[in-house]
C-alpha cells in the first residue's frame, strides 16, 4: 500500500472519534453566545459575564452575553429552545425556568428539562428580605403581625414570575398563613428600587445588590432566605429562625443548552466551569456577589432539579399561583 492511502495521524484519530467527540474536539470555531434570562446587572448577568471572560480565554473565541429578560426567565430560554444544536448558544438560567417555570406556566411553547437540559451548575446564593425603611417592622415576627393586621396591604416585589425572590414570598405567605400581594417586574434593579422608592413594602433580592442599601440606609433588612446565616451578614438572622423552621429558598444558577447539543461539546464545556470555579478569584468574587461556588455536571444538575421541582409544585398548588 502506497503512503498516499495511508491517511495522517490527525485524520485518522478523527476518524476513529465518535461524531460528537470530534464535533468537540473542533468546538469553537466561531463566536459563542450564552443567552441570560434576566436582566443586566442582576446576579445571572455578572455570572455570565465573569465566565465568559474565562471561556474566550480558554478556548480562544469571543463569548458574548446577550439579555433576554421577561416572563420569569421564559423568553430566553425558548430563544435557545430555538437555536441550532450546534454549542452556539447556551442559557444562564436557574430555578425561573426548570424548577418552577412548568408549573406556574402553563402554556409554555416548550419544555424546559427536555428541549433546554442542564449542562452545569454554577453557583448557589441566599435571598435578604427587605423593606422600605418606613415600614414600621423590625423582624419577620413583626412583619407578619402587620400582614395579619391588614390582609392584602403590604406587596412584595421580584424579578419576575417563578424567580427565588417570588417563591420566598409565597412560601413566607404560606407558612404564617398571610395575604401579601406580588408585584413582578422585568428585571431585579427594579424590583429593588420599587422598594425604595415605596411603591411596594418588601422584596426577597440576592444579598450583595440590597446589603450595599441597607449600610446606605435606604433599605431594612430583616432576615436571610437561607436555612443557615451567613457569613456575608452575620447578624442577620435567618427566617426561619424567626419560628419559621423549614424555610430555605437559595437562588441557583446553572448553563444549559438546546436540545441535541452534542455530548462532546457539553462535557467539554463543563468539564471547563468546573475548572474555573476552583481559581481563588473566582471564588472571591462569587463571594462579593453573596454567591458560592456549587458545581454540578449535567446528569447530576438534572437529577437535582428532579427532587427540587415537586417542592415548588407542591407550593404553587397550594399557594394558587399560575402565570397564563
Amino acid at each position: 500500500m502506497s503512503l498516499a492511502c495511508i491517511p495522517t495521524m490527525a485524520a485518522a484519530v478523527t476518524l476513529a472519534l465518535a461524531p460528537g467527540q470530534a464535533m468537540a474536539a473542533e468546538w469553537p470555531e466561531r463566536p459563542v453566545r450564552i443567552i441570560v434570562s434576566s436582566g443586566t446587572a442582576g446576579t445571572a448577568d455578572i455570572l455570565a459575564r465573569m465566565l465568559a471572560q474565562r471561556l474566550e480565554a480558554a478556548f480562544g473565541q469571543p463569548f458574548i452575553v446577550e439579555n433576554k429578560p421577561g416572563a420569569g426567565g421564559h423568553v430566553g430560554a425558548a430563544q435557545v429552545a430555538r437555536s441550532p444544536a450546534d454549542g452556539y448558544v447556551w442559557l444562564m438560567s436557574g430555578s425561573p425556568t426548570h424548577s418552577v417555570g412548568p408549573h406556574l406556566y402553563k402554556n409554555l411553547s416548550y419544555d424546559p428539562m427536555r428541549d433546554v437540559p442542564p449542562a452545569a451548575m454554577v453557583a448557589i446564593a441566599p435571598n435578604l428580605l427587605v423593606v422600605n425603611r418606613d415600614l414600621p417592622v423590625r423582624s419577620v415576627g413583626e412583619l407578619v403581625a402587620l400582614a395579619r393586621e391588614k390582609p392584602d396591604a403590604l406587596t412584595y416585589s421580584s424579578a419576575g414570575n417563578g424567580t427565588s425572590g417570588h417563591l420566598a414570598g409565597a412560601l413566607l405567605q404560606n407558612l404564617a398563613k398571610v395575604r401579601i400581594k406580588h408585584v413582578p417586574y422585568k428585571t431585579g434593579p427594579e424590583a429593588v428600587t420599587s422598594v425604595i422608592s415605596g411603591d411596594v413594602s418588601m422584596t426577597f433580592f440576592t444579598l450583595p445588590a440590597v446589603l450595599k442599601q441597607v449600610h446606605a440606609g435606604r433599605l431594612r433588612a430583616l432576615a436571610v432566605t437561607s436555612g443557615t446565616r451567613t457569613s456575608l451578614a452575620p447578624d442577620i438572622p435567618t427566617v426561619a429562625e424567626a419560628g419559621f423552621p423549614g424555610f430555605d429558598v437559595l437562588a441557583w444558577y446553572a448553563l444549559f443548552s438546546p436540545r441535541g447539543t452534542p455530548s462532546g461539546v457539553v462535557d467539554r464545556l463543563s468539564a471547563e466551569v468546573a475548572r474555573i470555579l476552583e481559581q481563588q478569584d473566582v471564588r472571591e468574587q462569587l463571594a462579593q456577589l453573596g454567591a458560592e461556588p456549587h458545581y454540578l455536571n449535567g446528569r447530576d444538575l438534572a437529577a437535582f432539579v428532579a427532587v427540587e421541582s415537586p417542592r415548588w409544585k407542591e407550593l404553587i398548588s397550594e399557594s394558587g399561583a399560575r402565570v397564563d
